[in-house]
């Protein structure tokens, strides 16, 4: 079945000064069929038919069959029915192979979509061979707008731009839909949101090598399901073991390498020939889950996860954790936390980052900084970086053989057993008041109390346990290392 739109769209190609009258243009119709005289019952079918045997059809309104007509009908036939008027040379039996070829290019076409979405062929297979179909070139995106897959048409600098556009950042999102838009600065543009249960995903097809027709809509539709098959599918595989991966090669050369069973430079030209620059930079992660249970089906899962939510990420596991190696930039760190806590949330795990360098080089030791970040986890939304914690982990190295009691500032340890004692909330007080960088108006909001509540609590802290957060004199680092010491301690 094909849409009445799609077989008008494609006339209009072919006819440029096509006429039509079509009332109900996203009904699907089947295969044509020649007009026989006597028939009154048509169904949902594409008629070829001349002038005069339309006009010799009884006067009631026929929504369900598409008319092909070759001449021109009576204004009252024209009106009745969904119509389209050929040139009245038109012989039917071209205008009826022409319509055959459309349902087989479609049948075809679709076929191939089936087949490569069952076969588990790469996604960008998927999207050229529909890039050939659609004249344009496609793009498949992440949440925060990066490159997951594109057809060969497709130039990454176009991808990027496509973002950048009014219509794509200001849409509603309407997963399954497929929706068209653009403005006066970019190029009409198909799009579909695609869910599935590790992310979500953005289908783009641009108009930049032909204009969109009508009929594209259809095509892109069938696409965006298959693809959307696929991420299931993807997802369904989880709890069978790890998918087939393009990352596959170069999570064997990571593990290779940390077994020192590979030199550095050994990996590095092995990583290239995956498409893994050294003078890219990238950022390590360190993942558990909350309940830290982590059996090597759950790590596949976690694995497959990642590879599927983040772009240019290579995960594996690494006892007693999952490791993940991403491609990024210094920009892209805060949209790269944001995401990590919100898989953190939605899938109840935890990361610790260490930030990005460029290369391989110090791999080892930029796991185990990741490791230690995951301590702090919890007090960022589920994704530390380790430079969120990075004067804790100076001072108590520097301090490792001196007992903490000793460390921890008197007046510190004295808010805490205060808290203990008389269940006030001074030390959760001072801890806000230095992650809001001494805002007063911030860290009032953060703990749900009112400006001049929190002055006063200032105050009675400075008055009674000598405690002056105000003080230029204050060391910051020995503040926030006696919080961290008194939370332990009490």
């Amino acid at each position: 079945m094909i849409q009445k739109e799609f077989i008008r769209s494609e006339l209009k190609y072919r006819y440029p000064n096509l006429a039509e009258h079509i009332a109900y243009s996203q009904q699907p119709v089947g295969r044509p069929l020649l007009f026989e005289r006597g028939t009154r019952k048509f169904g949902a079918r594409i008629m070829i038919c001349t002038a005069d045997e339309l006009n010799s059809l009884p006067n009631v309104e026929q929504n369900d069959p598409l008319f092909l007509c070759i001449g021109k009908p009576s204004d009252q036939a024209f009106a009745l029915f969904d119509v389209c008027v050929l040139p009245e040379y038109e012989q039917s039996s071209v205008v009826l192979n022409f319509v055959q070829r459309l349902f087989d290019r479609l049948d075809d076409w679709t076929q191939s979509l089936r087949q490569a979405a069952e076969t588990g062929v790469a996604v960008e297979e998927l999207l050229a061979r529909a890039s050939e179909m659609l004249q344009n070139p496609i793009v498949l995106l992440d949440e925060l707008g990066h490159i997951v897959a594109h057809s060969e048409r497709t130039e990454e600098t176009l991808a990027r731009d496509l973002i950048s556009h009014k219509w794509f950042s200001n849409r509603e999102r309407h997963p399954n839909v497929v929706q068209k838009a653009g403005d006066p600065t970019s190029p009409d543009a198909l799009f579909a949101d695609l869910q599935s249960d590790a992310a979500d995903y953005t289908l783009v097809c641009p108009a930049i090598d032909r204009p969109l027709y009508a009929s594209d809509e259809i095509v892109f539709d069938s696409l965006a399901g298959y693809l959307r098959l696929m991420l299931s599918q993807r997802n369904l595989l989880v709890g069978k073991g790890r998918k087939h991966r393009e990352n596959e090669a170069a999570s064997d050369v990571f593990r290779a390498l940390l077994s020192n069973e590979l030199t550095e430079q050994s990996a590095a030209e092995a990583l290239l020939s995956q498409g893994w620059n050294q003078s890219d930079e990238y950022a390590v992660f360190a993942v558990e889950p909350e309940d830290r249970d982590l059996s090597p089906k759950r790590a596949d899962a976690i694995c497959d996860l990642l590879e599927d939510a983040l772009i240019n990420c290579c995960a594996f596991l690494m006892h007693p954790v999952v490791v993940a190696v991403i491609r990024t930039q210094l920009m892209e760190e805060d949209a790269l936390m944001t995401k990590l806590r919100s898989i953190a949330k939605t899938q109840k795990l935890r990361f610790g980052v260490c930030e990005q360098l460029s290369g391989f080089a110090y791999l080892p030791q930029r796991i185990a900084l990741a490791k230690r970040a995951l301590n702090r986890a919890e007090d960022f939304e589920g994704a530390a970086r380790f430079s969120d914690g990075i004067d804790r982990e100076i001072a108590l190295e520097s301090f490792s053989e001196i007992p903490k009691e000793l460390i921890c500032m008197r007046s510190v340890l004295a808010l805490a057993q205060s808290d203990q004692a008389h269940e006030t909330s001074y030390l959760e007080t001072t801890r806000q008041y230095v992650k809001n960088r001494f805002n007063a108006v911030k860290t009032a909001n953060s703990l749900f109390i009112h400006r001049s509540t929190f002055l006063y609590r200032l105050e009675r802290m400075k008055k009674q346990f000598g405690l002056d957060l105000e003080d230029e004199k204050l060391s910051l680092l020995h503040l926030t290392l006696s919080l961290e010491i008194a939370k332990e301690l009490i």
